[in-house]
């Protein structure tokens, strides 16, 4: 055990190590509004800062019931041009995921990977908004989530 410890503190970068070796960190903006999904992203690229990390940007479009989830093609361009937008507002690489479908919630918890870094943007308001109440079912289901705070 003492062996271990010392390793790791002489190789701080091989704790998150895999068994393919060091695993990047993943920190997932969800986009909510382009406002308060272009702050977050500016958060989330100053939090990645230094580490070796994929920032990503993923949108849900929720389809009612009637509606297959093979969408119109003039819907995925427009939300592509938004998604690609927002990434355009920061001089990192960030990746953008597009997703159909019936749930926002259940679609995010099924496309993040396990234990993500999330980081999502809200009002500022005395109240709870739909955006805080989002990050903390994410935290229920164990991921790590940051709320930034937009006026």
């Amino acid at each position: 055990m003492r062996g271990r410890l010392e390793y790791l503190r002489q190789n701080p970068r091989s704790a998150a190590a895999g068994p393919a070796g060091p695993v990047p960190l993943e920190v997932v903006v969800p986009y909510t509004t382009p406002v308060l999904a272009a702050e977050a992203l500016s958060s989330a690229v100053d939090l990645a800062r230094g580490f070796d990390a994929a920032v990503t940007l993923i949108a849900v479009h929720v389809l009612p019931y009637p509606t297959p989830l093979e969408c119109q093609e003039g819907i995925r361009r427009r939300l592509e041009a938004d998604l690609a937008a927002i990434a355009r507002t920061t001089p990192a690489a960030v990746r953008a995921k597009l997703v159909f479908a019936r749930s926002r919630t259940e679609a995010y918890l099924g496309t993040l990977p396990r234990r993500s870094l999330v980081v999502v943007g809200a009002r500022e308001r005395w109240w709870r908004t739909k955006e805080e109440r989002f990050a903390r079912r994410l935290a229920a289901a164990g991921h790590s989530v940051a709320v930034v705070k937009v006026k």
